[in-house]
C-alpha cells in the first residue's frame, strides 16, 4: 500500500514537472507593453497601461515561481490591456492633433488683415444727398367695430339713439331701430333704461332713404326744418300716440 502511495506521488511530481513555461504568452505580453510605451499610453491611456503593467508583473512572478498554468491565464490579460491602451493612446493623439489644427486655423484667421472700408464715390454721395426724403406713412388704424346692440340709458329716445355717431349719426334713421325691435317696443316714443336694442347694420342707401321719409312723415318726433340740409331737429315733444311708422 505504501508503495502505491509513493508511486502516485511520483507521478504527480513528474506530471507537474512536464508543464512547459508559457514563453509565447510571455513574449506577446512584453511586446504589447513595449508598443504601448512607445505610443505614450502611459500618459495618454494611463488606466489601461497600468492594468497591463500589473498583469505583466503578476505573470512574470508566477513564471519565476514555476506556476506556469496560472501564468498562462494571467499573461493574456496583460497583452489585452496593453492593446487597448495602444488604441486609446492613438485616439487621444488624433483628437489632440485635430484640436491643434483647429486652433492654428482660428489663429491664422484672426491674424488676417481687415479689409479696408470702401468709401462711396463722390457721385454716389451726391445721389444719396440729393434724393428726396419720403416720409413713412403710418398704417391707418382699423375703424372700431360699430355696436350691433345698444343698451338704452336714462332719458334716451329712438331719436337720440339714432343720432349718436357710433349708431347712425342721423336721428331720422330711428325707424330702422324701431322696425328691428318691434318685439319689445310697442310705442316708439317709449323706450326704457336697460333695454337692449338691436341695431341693423347691413343697410343700403335705399333703406336709409326710406327710413328718412318715414321719419319726416311721422308725427312721433316732429321735425322743425328740412333734415336733408343738416338742420333736422326734434323739439322733444311727441305727436299723436296713434301714429307709429309703418
Amino acid at each position: 500500500m505504501a508503495r502505491l502511495v509513493l508511486g502516485l506521488m511520483a507521478l504527480i511530481i513528474l506530471a507537474g514537472g512536464c508543464v512547459a513555461p508559457p514563453l509565447q504568452e510571455l513574449q506577446s505580453a512584453r511586446t504589447a507593453l513595449e508598443e504601448a510605451l512607445a505610443a505614450e499610453a502611459a500618459v495618454l491611456a494611463p488606466n489601461e497601461y497600468q492594468a497591463a503593467l500589473d498583469a505583466m508583473r503578476d505573470g512574470e512572478a508566477l513564471v519565476d515561481n514555476k506556476k506556469y498554468n496560472l501564468a498562462k491565464e494571467i499573461l493574456p490579460f496583460a497583452e489585452a490591456h496593453a492593446r487597448r491602451a495602444i488604441l486609446q493612446a492613438k485616439r487621444e493623439q488624433a483628437d489632440r492633433e485635430l484640436q491643434k489644427i483647429r486652433a492654428e486655423e482660428l489663429l491664422r484667421t484672426a491674424r488676417l488683415p481687415n479689409e479696408p472700408i470702401r468709401q462711396p464715390s463722390p457721385q454716389t454721395l451726391k445721389a444719396i444727398t440729393t434724393q428726396p426724403v419720403v416720409p413713412i406713412k403710418p398704417k391707418p388704424r382699423p375703424a372700431p367695430a360699430l355696436p350691433a346692440v345698444y343698451r338704452v340709458g336714462t332719458g334716451e329716445t329712438l331719436w337720440t339713439i339714432a343720432a349718436q355717431r357710433d349708431i347712425y349719426g342721423d336721428p331720422l334713421l330711428w325707424p330702422l331701430i324701431y322696425q328691428a325691435n318691434r318685439d319689445q317696443i310697442r310705442d316708439p316714443r317709449q323706450v326704457y333704461p336697460g333695454q337692449s336694442l338691436s341695431i341693423p347694420r347691413k343697410l343700403s342707401e335705399q333703406d336709409k332713404n326710406i327710413a328718412r321719409e318715414k321719419a319726416l312723415k311721422s308725427k312721433i318726433f316732429p321735425v322743425r326744418s328740412d333734415p336733408r340740409h343738416g338742420e333736422s331737429s326734434s323739439p322733444g315733444t311727441t305727436g299723436s300716440r296713434s301714429d307709429p311708422p309703418t
